[in-house]
């Protein structure tokens, strides 16, 4: 199947009338809904019935929130993609591209995407090595208190 072919399915999906929509929704669930004969049924396959019902809800709905689950992450992660091209773009030398503070084409192909921000230097993200007294010991140091009298003296707490 072609684009063109495809495209023209889709004009002919939107000519279509409001009874004729409701009459393929009408087909479609007449397929889907099977009628329940619940009068023949006694206590036990009343109860059968509905597990069955119920395992068949649950099912569905466990699928649906993976489903979902899967198409949120799957966002992020084309955000983030287009995040790094859009970095990328940046870093180059190009003519015509956002390095310049010119028009950037993934900016306005992905708009609700922020831009990147640093948050942090690379000196931020060195493990603290000390130990819990060596740390400690940071509040347990001198403190300096100024004095009406001689400017500052030194104060040592214990």
């Amino acid at each position: 199947m072609t684009q063109y072919e495809s495209s023209q399915e889709k004009a002919a999906e939107m000519a279509k009338t409001k009874e004729q929509l409701e009459e393929e929704k009408r087909v479609a669930l007449s397929q889907r809904i099977v009628p329940l004969d619940l009068s023949s049924m006694d206590t036990e396959a009343l109860i059968a019935k509905a597990k069955e019902l119920h395992d068949k809800l649950y099912k569905l709905e466990s699928d649906k929130y993976d489903l979902d689950d899967r198409y949120k992450r799957q966002q992020y992660d084309m955000m983030e993609l287009a995040e790094r091209a859009r970095q990328m773009n940046k870093g180059g030398k190009s003519a015509g591209g956002a390095a310049d503070g010119g028009f950037d084409r993934l900016a306005e192909k992905f708009p609700n995407v922020p831009e990147k921000v640093i948050v942090a230097s690379k000196f931020e993200r060195n493990v603290d090595r000390r130990n819990f007294f060596e740390k400690m010991g940071v509040f347990e140091s001198e403190w300096l208190e100024p004095n009406s009298n001689s400017g500052s003296q030194l104060h040592i707490e214990s």
